[in-house]
């Protein structure tokens, strides 16, 4: 469809995905439910909107009237925008009662400081518990402070957030943002019904399917790979020359396919990176004895261990300290560009005069700092003796620093998230009492603004309205709750929640009480979060920025380094050698064929073998359900 033409007045939101997503709340959301409290997997192997869009597809074509490309946009967005992930909110609170009420918070004694808006406690808990509903008084200061403000709160500050970065990274940076671009050529391309196109993304699925086939069905009927899908970890070998260094490679075709669509100087430096700390960094800590008491470096633990506690330990605070200086030192270099942005924020998506009439940097910024003044003066209510200072920094300050980190990196990459930043937030405010623990991290964070961006940047590629998206998004928001709260209370009522039929519930959840209560404790031991490794994150970041941007006219070095420290040294590995293979693919097949379809390879594949895995677990399940059946 030609921007431009007469279709551009389509409408993305119509009956047609109405029904659409009326068919995944009724029946992916509750196996996605049904999943994480069986098996404590998020989603359902991989499976995404693609499946549906292509149901979706194939049925409307056989009608006469096959899918906009507007419409397999707004049907994708039930994956980005939260009908998969708000899901689970009604089932946290379940868990959130458990962690209260077990005897593991009586083994720490702590179970008198859980807040009642954490939880319902004592007989409002036994009752519940008999009852098994939500519909009981003692839940609505759980369902307000950890559910409705949280999602209300995130959502429009991640909105707000997002087309900020849209602005200054796709407008004025003009950042390629592959995976996101490659989406919606593919949308574009069945909305266009592109024939040559879709030949190629139908044999990629194809070719996907039969990948999935060879290694997880034919694994699951002989019980041992046949195709080897694993990794190889050479850990133990190379510790006997570098103790402390990990290394190790994966036979996952994926890893290696997802380099197809990445640069080859941004992968070779993720892989840099990655190599740096895990390999030689880590050997530095171990000889030097710098591993703290609780966590000592042993020989044979493997990369997967080496990697974790490492992070941990050592690399989380640098990467805190790079990543801020990644983010910020650029809006000092380039404000010109940073006021740019603002100011583009008024043209809409396409420049049309109704996107100006609404849409203003002004409101924007005033709505999100109403927004994050709104949730600091609630936790303060919650919390009084908590510093308002440190509120400050990080639900104002630190949620848009790391919007543009994360946004930048999507940019060029395929996107990070820097974990344990609540965390960090409590520790450098000294407040040592219990009560902060229990508000909602979205509350005080607001880390989507960098998903927002690129559902804005495909929006306009298929030339949906901007009005019209903001409708979407919020939509499905709103169908994702709602969805949570029906499927949750008709598993709940149906068995207990923890109990037998659930034994993610059973075996899991103990574990991650444990972890929730130790977490009071362990922050304060000292080793977690350290001042001089983001110091000397923050200062190296910097150098590396300004040496980047004014000698080699590239700011984006820092942001693909940082996405090699946060990657396992196989992931990092596997995505240089893809982009290694879709240069040569590019030399040997034909650089114009290759570049207009690697990524239409790269997602075919991934869809295809997301469907035979997501088959694979549907099986799982329903045997379990038959399992639970009284005959």
């Amino acid at each position: 469809m030609a921007y431009g033409s007469v279709k551009i007045q389509e409408k993305a939101l119509t009956w047609r995905v109405t029904l659409a997503y009326l068919l995944v709340i009724a029946i992916i959301q509750p196996a996605i439910v049904y999943n994480w409290l069986v098996n404590g997997l998020w989603g359902l192997a991989g499976l995404s909107s693609w499946t549906v869009i292509l149901l979706w597809a194939g049925l409307t074509r056989r009608l006469g009237s096959p899918l906009t490309s507007k419409e397999i946009f707004a049907i994708r967005m039930i994956d980005s925008a939260g009908l998969m992930y708000t899901g689970y909110y009604f089932a946290y609170i379940l868990r959130n009662m458990y962690f209260a009420n077990s005897e593991i918070a009586k083994l720490f004694g702590l179970q008198h400081k859980v807040p009642p808006f954490f939880s319902p406690l004592g007989e409002d808990f036994l009752r519940i518990s008999l009852q098994r509903t939500f519909f009981d008084s003692s839940w609505t200061p759980p369902i307000f402070i950890c559910i409705v403000l949280p999602v209300i709160f995130s959502a429009v500050a991640n909105y707000v957030l997002g087309l900020i970065a849209y602005s200054l990274y796709v407008r004025e940076e003009k950042l390629v943002f592959p995976y996101a671009s490659w989406d919606a050529r593919t949308m574009l391309a069945f909305g266009e019904r592109d024939v040559s196109k879709i030949r190629i993304i139908s044999l990629a699925i194809a070719g996907g399917a039969l990948y999935g086939f060879m290694t997880n069905v034919l694994t699951t009927i002989f019980g041992r790979p046949l195709v080897p899908r694993l990794l190889i970890d050479f850990t133990g070998i190379l510790e006997n020359v570098m103790p402390g260094g990990a290394f190790a490679f994966t036979t996952d075709l994926l890893s290696y396919v997802t380099g197809f669509i990445l640069p080859l100087k941004y992968t070779a430096l993720q892989l840099f990176s990655s190599v740096s700390l895990y390999v030689f960094g880590n050997y530095y800590m171990t000889i030097n004895d710098l591993w703290p008491e609780e966590c000592k470096w042993q020989p044979g633990r493997g990369i997967l261990w080496n990697f974790n506690m490492s992070t941990i330990y050592f690399w989380n605070s640098f990467t805190i300290g790079w990543g801020i200086a990644a983010a910020v030192i650029p809006l000092i270099v380039r404000y010109k560009t940073v006021l740019r942005a603002f100011a583009g924020i008024r043209r809409g998506l396409s420049g049309s005069s109704e996107s100006s009439k609404w849409l203003n940097a002004k409101y924007l910024i005033l709505i999100y700092l109403a927004i994050a003044v709104a949730s600091i003066c609630i936790v303060r209510v919650l919390v009084p003796e908590f510093p308002l200072w440190i509120l400050l920094l990080f639900t104002i300050g630190m949620s848009f620093i790391m919007t543009l980190l994360q946004t930048h990196s999507a940019g060029i990459m395929i996107g990070i998230n820097i974990p344990y930043l609540r965390e960090t937030m409590i520790y450098f405010s000294g407040y040592r009492e219990l009560d902060i623990w229990f508000i909602p991290p979205e509350m005080m964070l607001y880390l989507g603004g960098s998903g927002i961006t690129q559902q804005v940047l495909q929006a306009s590629m298929l030339n949906v309205n901007l009005k019209e998206y903001t409708r979407i998004y919020f939509l499905l928001v709103a169908l994702g709750l709602t969805g949570s709260f029906i499927f949750v209370s008709l598993f709940w009522r149906l068995y207990p929640i923890p109990g037998h039929a659930y034994p993610y519930t059973i075996s899991a959840w103990p574990v991650e009480a444990m972890n929730f209560w130790r977490w009071q404790s362990w922050l304060w031991t000292g080793y977690l979060f350290r001042r001089e490794w983001m110091t000397t994150g923050f200062g190296l970041s910097t150098a590396i920025y300004l040496v980047s941007d004014f000698l080699l006219h590239d700011a984006s070095l820092p942001i693909a380094m940082i996405g090699g420290m946060l990657t396992p040294i196989n992931t990092a590995l596997a995505q240089f050698a893809g982009s290694l293979i879709s240069m040569l693919g590019a030399k040997y097949i034909g650089e114009k064929f290759w570049n207009e379809n690697r990524g239409f390879i790269f997602i075919g594949l991934a869809v295809g073998d997301s469907l035979v895995s997501a088959f694979l677990l549907i099986m799982q399940l329903v045997n379990r359900s038959i399992w639970l059946m009284p005959y």
